[in-house]
């Protein structure tokens, strides 16, 4: 799969053409991807073979067709990860993402990942005990997932802290640096908003937001959801659309005019 960043920088384009002619004049001039296409198409092939090769051994199972992007970023610790079919990364070496199952040898923690899944850069998931990720379920830049305080208030040496399990039912949205505590169950299509702590359960198709959480607004049960199932329910037209989309961002390109970009910049590039 491709770096799905890309609808979004052209619906973006699409959606300002009436901006302020300075708006307009900055994004113009922002930085644009000079790679050929044979380079990009050369780097994810590199990327999924550092997954394949130094990534995926560290988990318990992992399922068909990752894409991880900067697949040195994520680390993996522990014992009992699993993650399923398509499980979608962007890491980056200023928010690396980390999957950590931290418990003594006599209680066996686990971090159990769904289908479609997709964690940003600055994702963390903390288990002692045990962390579910519902299929479909999106987690944003540095948002946190812990099921243990890790210390008590009295006893900052226990090596065995209390946990309670988290459980993220189907197409959760975790918004940008949220932190979800130990004991937590997120209903189904519910949506926690950015920096919001969650401390006790939510219910299904809830909006919360706040420190600590509450309950801002219902979605309506009835209204038409589209998950990262459908997204992927035709994985080859996927595929195609985003080909097509590169080759046509990345039409004009050269080896030599990537070179340049790299060596002698100027203004614009």
């Amino acid at each position: 799969m491709k770096r799905y960043c890309l609808m979004g920088v052209q619906a973006a384009k699409r959606r300002t053409p009436n901006a302020p002619d300075g708006y307009r004049e900055r994004r113009d001039k922002m930085k644009r991807d000079h790679r050929p296409y044979w380079m990009h198409r050369a780097w994810e092939a590199y990327e999924n073979a550092w997954t394949g090769h130094f990534l995926a051994p560290h988990f318990a199972a992992l399922g068909i067709e990752p894409k991880v992007v900067c697949p040195w970023h994520v680390e993996v610790f522990g014992p009992n990860i699993t993650a399923g079919d398509r499980l979608h990364i962007v890491a980056n070496k200023a928010d690396p993402v980390r999957l950590t199952v931290w418990s003594p040898q006599t209680q066996a923690g686990r971090i159990d990942i769904g289908n479609n899944v997709f964690m940003a850069g600055g994702t963390r998931l903390l288990a002692a005990g045990e962390i579910e990720i519902g299929d479909d379920c999106l987690i944003a830049n540095k948002a946190t997932i812990s099921d243990c305080d890790w210390h008590s208030i009295h006893d900052r040496v226990d090596p065995a802290p209390a946990w309670k399990p988290v459980k993220l039912q189907r197409n959760v949205w975790i918004g940008d640096g949220a932190f979800i505590g130990k004991g937590v169950t997120i209903g189904a299509h519910s949506v926690v908003g950015a920096r919001s702590v969650v401390t006790r359960d939510v219910e299904p198709w809830t909006i919360v937001a706040g420190n600590p959480a509450k309950v801002v607004k219902r979605i309506d049960p009835d209204a038409p959801m589209k998950t990262r199932s459908d997204l992927y329910a035709d994985a080859e037209g996927l595929h195609r659309f985003f080909d097509t989309a590169y080759r046509q961002a990345l039409k004009g390109n050269s080896t030599p005019g990537w070179l340049r970009s790299r060596l002698w910049p100027k203004r614009g590039d």
